[in-house]
């Protein structure tokens, strides 16, 4: 069996929420503790993986800006130096 570190927080739940939980765990004959632990895992987990998800989709939409900044460098000179020139 796994040793692991127990700790405890108090935490304030709508009413209709913790009687969801204590419907939950009766109908399923589950531990409220153990319940709440899972659910928690299972939150963080996803909000990981939607947190990585939209980090990879900035990382590869920096990478298309960058692309357009490039692509309209030689535009925006000729036009700096039109500019410039009271053109």
């Amino acid at each position: 069996m796994e040793n692991k570190k127990i700790e405890s927080l108090e935490i304030k739940l709508d009413g209709l929420i913790y009687q969801e939980i204590q419907e939950y765990c009766a109908k399923y004959s589950a531990d409220e503790t153990e319940f709440v632990n899972a659910v928690m895992i299972r939150f963080f987990k996803e909000n990981k993986k939607n947190h990585d998800t939209m980090r990879k989709g900035y990382a590869e939409m920096s990478e298309i800006n960058l692309d357009i900044c490039n692509e309209f460098e030689g535009c925006e000179k000729d036009v700096s130096s039109k500019f410039e020139r009271g053109i």
